[in-house]
């Protein structure tokens, strides 16, 4: 039986992960809860309702997955999802490779060419987009967002809500603090 997912965000990032569970297959329904739905009438998508709505549909959906890529704004709406006992989904693109020994946390989502290397540990409601690299032995706590081909080299240490920008890279155990900010194209410094 498929499943049915609500994003939460129907934005930019919101679109993406709904086409990211489109190519899984595994949903037959896909819906968003956005800000920017004002009535019925008015939907012309397959927006259902604000984010204020989001306790109504509590039994609607077996999955619900937040479309937002701020990440003080996602970690936010985990609270409250976590909280009504609703049930997130980590989706993974299938053009994405991961290796069997990594772990992958709960409200993920991995985009379209993505490698996450061998005992590679990677948080809840954590953005892994497009073509990044976190190689071998890596570390992305929770709420964190690498940006378009972002690579980790190896033992990379990336702290809790850290947004690393499109095309940035990091050297073998390289250390983000958390709640850090990287431009694009930054380079994380080895601290071995």
């Amino acid at each position: 039986m498929k499943k049915n997912l609500l994003i939460l965000g129907a934005g930019g990032h919101g679109r993406c992960i709904a086409e990211v569970a489109a190519l899984t297959g595994e949903y037959s329904q896909v819906d968003f809860l956005d800000d920017s739905w004002q009535t019925e009438a008015e939907q012309v998508s397959n927006i259902i309702g604000r984010m204020e709505h989001l306790a109504e549909h509590k039994y609607a959906f077996s999955h619900i997955i937040i479309g937002v890529g701020n990440n003080s704004v996602r970690e936010k709406l985990q609270a409250e999802v976590l909280a009504q006992s609703m049930n997130l989904a980590t989706l993974v693109h299938p053009t994405a490779f991961i290796s069997p020994s990594a772990q992958i946390g709960r409200g993920t989502v991995v985009f379209a060419g993505v490698v996450i290397g061998p005992n590679t540990r990677v948080g809840d409601n954590v953005i892994v987009n497009c073509n990044s690299t976190i190689d071998h032995d890596g570390f992305v706590d929770d709420f964190a967002h690498l940006g378009v081909g972002v690579q980790l080299a190896g033992s990379s240490q990336i702290g809790r809500s850290v947004f690393i920008q499109a095309g940035s890279c990091a050297g073998f155990g390289a250390v983000a603090e958390p709640y850090a900010v990287f431009a694009p194209g930054s380079v994380l410094k080895s601290r071995v």
